[in-house]
């Protein structure tokens, strides 16, 4: 099964396929343990191939950069082979990758539940610099209540709220609320 976008580049590429890509065209270097490379290339060299593939961007012709997964290249080209299968993804999909993995916490404001709004909070103050003094119920009401009065266009109405959140946190709260 092939992740495909229909909307490929005019280049020709498909993004989400999975590629069997030269690793001379790809760049990018890991900082996984030399130890670890060296496990990884020993299993790429009894196999002759990556069954995790590498996660790349598009930079032109014969040109990738390595976004997910870097390991495997570096591994590959210290066991000596040639290809590494990839799958080439674009900005779109690379956020949802970073969504996938558990990088990205977005909740929308419009639509989330009081209770999935203090969880998301609550996530925000303990894993986000500068939030560690929010009271998540607090401004989750505050949250419930404008949106049942007025229509949410962004967060600024925060600031105004004396809930804990002033006008510089607004844009980094913005990463993970978000107004849809």
């Amino acid at each position: 099964m092939t992740l495909t976008r229909k909307d490929a580049s005019p280049l020709g590429i498909s993004f989400g396929q999975i590629l069997r890509l030269p690793c001379k065209f790809i760049k990018g270097k890991s900082d996984t343990p030399q130890i670890v490379i060296k496990t990884i290339a020993q299993e790429l060299a009894s196999t002759g191939k990556n069954v995790l593939p590498v996660i790349v961007q598009y930079l032109g012709e014969d040109k990738y950069q390595a976004i997910l997964n870097t390991q495997i290249v570096e591994a590959a080209r210290s066991a000596k082979l040639d290809f590494v299968w990839c799958i080439v993804v674009d900005q779109k999909m690379q956020s949802q990758i970073a969504v996938e993995l558990g990088h990205v916490l977005r909740t929308s404001v419009a639509t989330a539940s009081q209770q999935e709004l203090i969880d998301t909070l609550e996530y925000i103050r303990d894993h986000k610099p500068g939030f560690n003094k929010i009271d998540p119920q607090k401004v989750a009401g505050v949250i419930i209540e404008y949106r049942e009065t007025k229509s949410l266009t962004n967060l600024n109405f925060l600031a105004k709220a004396k809930c804990g959140i002033g006008k510089a946190k607004i844009l980094p709260l913005s990463e993970n609320l978000i107004v849809a």
